[in-house]
């Protein structure tokens, strides 16, 4: 049996390495999003380049943790390599925004914190940090789009189509598609982006159309999906979506990848599966172009749950159908949750032709 390693030798590459290791395992088990870990990947990506990968992770100090939180929050936003990130109050601030930083500071802080229970290190530097604060949002901000603001959008793929297009944008029916969905019952990017060809079938229980969608820690469920949007879905995949790349080697992980892209449900114009960011983009072309100022699939997914509880959908039902934690402590709801949820979604005024 190898001996432990002790605190005095464990490198900042080494200890990020095996605690990527870890978060995998959560993954596995669906305690944690891959989407989490995907970022989180990213974030200790940076807290090693910014420490060191030789330095060793007990000598590191709460000042130079301050440090690379001043560095990380002055490096250029990722998200943003294509055109200005634009603040909500329209300003155009350099460096990443206070949520990033969070997020960063969250992934560090996780990281010595598992660390400090394998005794890697003697002491967590991150508990002498102040931890960077997210901003609230002013009460009364809109988050979300009005109605009528929302069915143009719906609309605005279709109108798209008509006019000359480059290559990567003739997939009109699969944006339309996707907008129907985020503004009709609001799912998640991860979800959407997760989601299979196979995950659409006919409920068991109400023999309606439904998405199966994997949603946060495990907590998967069917979507409902209006008659419009299944129809829409069902035009997509027969006229319009692209075949998967082909392998260029025989290398295992090439393979699954292509493989992945065949059973995608939304693909890039190459037949990739659609990622996040690139449904982000999408949203905010279509927003830009169509509504004259900029939204996200966030919006678009509180104006769905908006439009359904101002209709006077039970909130259960809509805590069903956002795929909220809270559903799991109401059981009682649950024998006609499905007929509900697949109610709510046909009287929604975004899931009509």
């Amino acid at each position: 049996m190898s001996e432990p390693k002790s605190a005095s030798t464990v490198t900042v590459h080494d200890a990020v390495l095996e605690y990527l290791e870890v978060l995998e395992r959560r993954v596995m088990r669906s305690q944690l999003s891959a989407a989490t870990l995907h970022a989180y990947h990213r974030d200790l990506d940076d807290f090693t380049t910014l420490l060191g990968p030789g330095t060793v992770l007990d000598t590191i100090e709460a000042d130079q943790l301050e440090a690379a939180l001043t560095a990380i929050a002055k490096a250029p936003d990722r998200r943003y390599t294509k055109g200005l990130k634009i603040a909500e109050d329209g300003s155009t601030p350099p460096g990443r925004g206070q949520h990033l930083l969070a997020r960063w500071f969250a992934a560090v802080r996780g990281l010595f914190r598992w660390a400090a229970d394998k005794g890697y290190v003697q002491v967590d530097p991150t508990t002498k940090v102040a931890a960077p604060r997210t901003p609230r949002r002013a009460v009364g901000a809109r988050l979300g789009l009005r109605v009528d603001e929302a069915l143009v959008l719906r609309a605005s793929p279709s109108r798209r189509a008509q006019e000359a297009l480059r290559a990567d944008q003739k997939l009109s029916i699969r944006d339309e598609a996707i907008l129907r969905l985020l503004v009709e019952s609001g799912p998640r990017v991860s979800e959407l982006c997760g989601a299979n060809r196979s995950d659409i079938r006919l409920h068991e229980e109400t023999r309606t159309p439904v998405l199966h969608v994997r949603g946060k820690g495990g907590k998967n469920r069917d979507l409902p999906l209006s008659p419009a949007t299944h129809r829409t879905i069902e035009r997509y995949l027969s006229q319009e979506r692209p075949p998967p790349p082909k392998p260029t080697s025989l290398d295992r992980a090439e393979r699954i990848r292509v493989e992945d892209a065949a059973s995608a449900l939304f693909v890039s114009v190459r037949g990739k599966r659609l990622s996040p960011r690139d449904l982000q983009r999408m949203v905010e072309r279509y927003t830009k172009e169509y509504l004259g100022r900029r939204a996200t699939p966030h919006s678009l997914r509180h104006t769905a749950l908006t439009v359904l509880a101002r209709a006077g959908v039970d909130i259960a039902t809509v805590a069903q159908i956002a795929g909220h934690s809270s559903l799991a402590t109401t059981s009682v709801y649950m024998d006609e949750s499905m007929s509900a949820a697949a109610e709510a979604i046909d009287s929604s005024p975004l899931a009509a032709d």
